[in-house]
């Protein structure tokens, strides 16, 4: 019975620090602010729309494989290369569709909805 306590003991903690690993290492809240020319940067809580939103991380980053998701400049650049669409044109298409599909009609989908002044 010692061994089983012991062996649910480790295996518990390992599984709690993964956890730790993993939300450690997503990002919280963060500011689009790289590209931004006429209207003023996206405030965009990375950690809040993870949890509550996509149901993996591939819903967004498409193209990573898991567990080595990296930001969308890394491959969306300010201007589009071959067929990989510009980093503007990958936020707008990417989160201004998931929000039209939002069920509540809470998420925006004008310009100043994400572009707060």
């Amino acid at each position: 019975m010692k061994k089983f306590a012991a062996l649910i003991s480790i295996v518990m903690a390992v599984m709690f620090s993964a956890g730790l690993v993993v939300s450690a290492e997503m990002p919280g809240k963060v500011m689009l602010d790289s590209i931004q020319k006429a209207k003023p940067p996206v405030p965009f809580d990375h950690k809040a729309h993870a949890e509550k939103r996509a149901k993996d991380c591939q819903t967004c980053h498409h193209k990573d494989t898991a567990g080595k998701e990296q930001k969308c400049s890394a491959c969306h650049k300010a201007t589009a290369e071959g067929k990989t669409v510009s980093l503007k044109d990958a936020y707008h298409t990417t989160c201004k569709d998931c929000h039209k599909k939002d069920a509540s009609k809470k998420a925006p989908t004008k310009c100043d909805g994400c572009h707060q002044k």
